[in-house]
């Protein structure tokens, strides 16, 4: 990136923050770049994205809710993207108005670090291949049990081989998540931390009524295979915890690496490993009382 930049404004009008931070913001980038638009996240799909102004950065104001819907919805835009934080945590929106503000001429010159970040496609598949429902996940792709509760029966394959035997899992779901989901869903059903570089996903049971059902890390070029043994009445297939599709016995969930990525600008104050210990407390230690 170097010269003046095309910047898209998305920005996540819902948060009253974000609404001052944009009018502040502003005047200031528009003496530094060509701002070419400027966009409420929550109006942007897929079919809007297309209709979009050709930009060489996506500025996104929000969260790291707003990051996740953002990336899945202009994947096909191969649009790079930074996050200024207005959520919780601020993992995937890393920077501040203060520092995107100071980190400016790194950022215009592409000395910032960036990372292609792996996404998964995820589709719903009945008798005879047929697809009901597809999407694009950034964090996971999680098969919930939902009401009422009783454990549910899946047949996990992870092809290729496209013959072997499905693997039978009785628990209250599972998680396939991305490096980047790692830390999400998959951590809490206590799954392992995977560094964004490597290439792979995590296929995580929740609450497996088994010891032996441990976490597993695959290669990116597999393709994993869920059949719903048994379903309860709400189980759900849920997209970054963002989308859902309800989900019948019978019905397959087909979860493979996506062919496009996204690029994340990310704050050169912390890399990944500092930002877990930063934001995450990873490794920290006990707290003396």
């Amino acid at each position: 990136m170097s010269g003046q930049k095309r910047v898209l404004i998305l920005a996540n009008r819902s948060k009253e923050p974000v609404r001052e931070a944009v009018r502040r913001l502003r005047p200031w980038l528009e003496q530094r770049a060509e701002v070419v638009g400027e966009v409420n996240t929550a109006e942007v799909t897929h079919e809007t994205a297309g209709q979009l102004p050709g930009a060489d950065l996506g500025l996104i104001l929000g969260g790291d809710g707003t990051m996740l819907h953002q990336a899945r919805m202009l994947i096909e835009r191969d649009l790079p993207l930074l996050g200024i934080n207005f959520g919780k945590l601020g993992f995937l929106a890393e920077f501040s108005i203060e520092s995107f503000m100071r980190h400016w001429d790194c950022i215009v010159e592409g000395k910032c670090p960036s990372s292609d970040r792996l996404m998964l496609a995820a589709e719903v598949l009945e008798d005879g291949d047929q697809s009901l429902f597809s999407a694009v996940a950034m964090n996971d792709v999680v098969i919930n049990a939902g009401q009422p509760f009783r454990l549910i029966e899946l047949g996990l394959s992870i092809r290729p081989p496209h013959d072997a035997e499905p693997t039978v899992l009785h628990s209250d779901g599972v998680v396939v998540s991305t490096p980047s989901g790692s830390t999400a869903y998959n951590l809490s059903a206590g799954g392992p931390i995977i560094s964004p570089g490597i290439e792979g996903f995590c296929i995580t049971a929740i609450c497996p009524y088994t010891l032996a059902a441990r976490p597993i890390v695959a290669p990116a070029d597999c393709q994993v295979l869920l059949q719903l043994n048994r379903a309860n009445a709400g189980t759900q297939l849920v997209i970054d915890g963002q989308e859902t599709y309800n989900l019948m016995a019978g019905q397959r969930v087909l979860v493979r690496r996506h062919d496009r990525r996204v690029r994340l600008i990310h704050n050169p104050d912390y890399n990944y490993w500092q930002m877990l210990a930063h934001k995450m407390r990873w490794a920290a230690p006990p707290q003396r009382g």
